[in-house]
């Protein structure tokens, strides 16, 4: 179900949708690696005026498409036009009732790029859908602890800027991580972030290349079926700001 396409338009206006839904798919005519100021803002407008939130007010378009493909299909490239099918639900679609309605904004948009967004629907319906939040280190923090103990997965920007972070388990562990074992990690649970293919000859399809890692983007589960993670505790250098990106699943009824 198409949702929207369009070129030349900086933002969109607030788009509705009254179908369930479990995925949007986004594509767009520029690498994802072009992302820059690009946000959206999601909710869903139930009919008793209490919105569940899904996104909260511009949230940056290139890190909720990294962290809503995690163990998922990959971020896809080809000659130039990216696409992306990113969950919102996991059972399915987010079941939806009567007058209720995804609403969806768009805005740091580029002139000249065409973006389009589809909304997937599943032949299943679920009471759930995920909640995207984010928390950030300024640029002269020297260390700050986070509870984290609600979220399930876990997207830093800024890695190389980290010395040291601590993570502490439902166990009672604490586990120390430098920035190359929290890359190991990320590999590990999540091995193709992104798929890019180029045809050479119309007949047949050239090169393709797979990426490990998304520019800039390192993800880090949060939960697993032995432990959860309570806080993490981040060391980092006072030059640069980190920006942390959670996901979570929360029951819509």
């Amino acid at each position: 179900m198409e949702i929207y396409k369009d070129t030349g338009k900086l933002k969109t206006n607030q788009l509705s949708v009254t179908r369930p839904i479990g995925a949007l798919l986004f594509s767009m005519d520029q690498p994802f690696a072009a992302l820059t100021n690009e946000t959206i803002t999601a909710f869903i407008e139930r009919a008793n005026g209490n919105n569940t939130e899904i996104l909260p007010a511009e949230f940056p378009l290139k890190a909720f498409l990294a962290i809503s493909t995690v163990g998922n299909p990959a971020i896809y490239e080809l000659d130039g036009i990216c696409s992306v099918l990113a969950e919102i639900c996991e059972e399915g679609s987010s079941n939806l009732l009567e007058g209720e309605a995804f609403k969806i904004k768009l805005d740091g948009l580029k002139a000249g790029i065409t973006y389009s967004i589809n909304g997937m629907e599943y032949p299943k319906l679920g009471n759930t859908v995920s909640k995207f939040g984010r928390k950030n280190l300024l640029l002269g923090d020297y260390q700050r602890r986070f509870e984290v103990s609600e979220q399930e997965l876990m997207l830093i920007e800024g890695v190389d800027t980290i010395i040291e972070m601590n993570v502490a388990f439902s166990s009672g562990l604490v586990c120390k991580y430098t920035p190359d074992e929290i890359k190991a990690i990320s590999r590990d649970v999540d091995a193709v972030k992104l798929v890019s293919t180029s045809i050479a000859d119309p007949l047949a399809f050239g090169e393709r290349n797979v990426s490990f890692d998304l520019p800039g983007l390192v993800t880090f589960p949060l939960v697993n079926e032995f432990n959860r993670v309570m806080n993490i505790d981040i060391k980092k250098k006072a030059d640069n700001p980190i920006n942390l990106f959670f996901k979570n699943m929360v029951s819509t009824f």
